[in-house]
């Protein structure tokens, strides 16, 4: 059986200006390769040209491309199929699930995580593959949205313990005892091997974890 990889990171990385990051690079050692295929998903930002720039300018291999909803490029459906990586950028995860399931790439990305191809991303990017995910979308509160539920539970990214996400965080985690609940601060990832929480990652000391309703994940990298 082809193990299935899927890295989430509550901030941090390229997109944040993080370079080099060690969150960068756990991912990239992860395929085994010196430079491989890595593409950038930039929907949630509305395939920003700004973001997508800077995910080009950090240099994460020498197999770069993004994959475009707005103007997509011809073929556009077999290029995810190809790559050893795929990162789903942050911005608004409403709208980008809603994109997605429009344009069928809901299905694509679970087939890519079937292949064994390593999805990974940050912020709406991170919690997307969840059954649930904290979002602040709707600018007017946070909420509970549902993901594509490659991975089981609810994840809150940017997480700290001094906003109306973390009172939601904790309310959602009582109100169902059974649901895995995972906060990730930024600098902090945690690795999913086979839907497992496997390893937590850290760019900086004062990064955090916080799971609710599961056991730790099993080792920590920094």
């Amino acid at each position: 059986m082809t193990d299935k990889h899927c890295v989430v990171l509550g901030g941090g990385g390229w997109m944040m200006g993080e370079t080099p990051s060690a969150l960068d690079e756990y991912i990239l050692q992860l395929s085994g390769k010196e430079n491989p295929k890595v593409c950038y998903v930039p929907t949630a930002t509305g395939d920003s040209d700004r973001i997508i720039e800077r995910f080009y300018d950090a240099k994460l291999s020498r197999q770069l491309s993004h994959f475009p909803l707005f103007k997509p490029h011809l073929n556009w459906r077999e290029h995810l199929f190809e790559q050893d990586i795929i990162y789903v950028g942050g911005g608004n995860t409403r709208s980008m699930l809603a994109i997605w399931r429009e344009w069928g790439v809901d299905d694509m990305l679970r087939r890519c995580y079937e292949r064994g191809i390593i999805l990974c991303g940050m912020s709406a990017g991170a919690i997307c593959w969840f059954e649930h995910g904290i979002t602040d979308s709707n600018p007017e509160a946070y909420s509970v949205i549902a993901g594509l539920g490659l991975l089981s539970g609810l994840a809150a990214a940017h997480f700290n313990q001094q906003d109306e996400k973390y009172r939601l965080f904790e309310q959602f985690s009582r109100e169902h005892p059974d649901t895995r609940c995972i906060g990730l601060s930024d600098y902090a990832a945690v690795h999913f091997i086979n839907g497992k929480p496997y390893r937590q990652i850290y760019s900086h000391p004062d990064a955090s974890v916080t799971l609710k309703n599961s056991q730790p994940a099993v080792a920590q990298h920094t």
